[in-house]
């Protein structure tokens, strides 16, 4: 960087910035769309949720709502690079659509707002099976 010159006007060069907005201060459209929200009493995220739940909303709906859900409770996995493969081919395997609908239901399966209940209902009609404790 060069010397500031006399009449550029700025901040000088090695001077600290100062001012401006704190980190986290929402920008004044977001701060009037959840004033509004909160004043309906409107919770986008948990309406999502209900729709999602509806018995009568398609699969591929539901698989919509949750995956655009999902990022705010799990982390993305990041790539990793397999040592095993040595001709280079990427770790990805492209899946087709019907395959990622059956996917999608087979986690809403074992995920869903039903599971629990036929868990508990497959563990009372079956002593053998233990029940999952928590993980955490």
């Amino acid at each position: 960087m060069s010397a500031p010159r006399a009449g550029s006007g700025g901040r000088p060069v090695g001077l600290p910035k100062t001012g401006g907005r704190r980190a986290g201060t929402p920008n004044r459209a977001t701060l009037t769309l959840r004033e509004k929200l909160a004043a309906l009493g409107c919770d986008p995220a948990e309406e999502l949720v209900k729709i999602a739940q509806d018995s009568k909303t398609p699969v591929e709906s539901k698989v919509h709502i949750y995956s655009n859900l999902m990022p705010y409770l799990y982390p993305k996995r990041k790539l990793t690079e397999d040592s095993d493969k040595e001709d280079g081919s990427d770790n990805l395997q492209a899946i087709s659509p019907q395959e990622a609908v059956d996917l999608a239901r087979d986690l809403i399966s074992i995920f869903g707002p039903r599971a629990e209940a036929q868990r508990v209902h497959e563990s009372e009609s079956n002593p053998l099976v233990e029940e999952r404790g928590d993980e955490t």
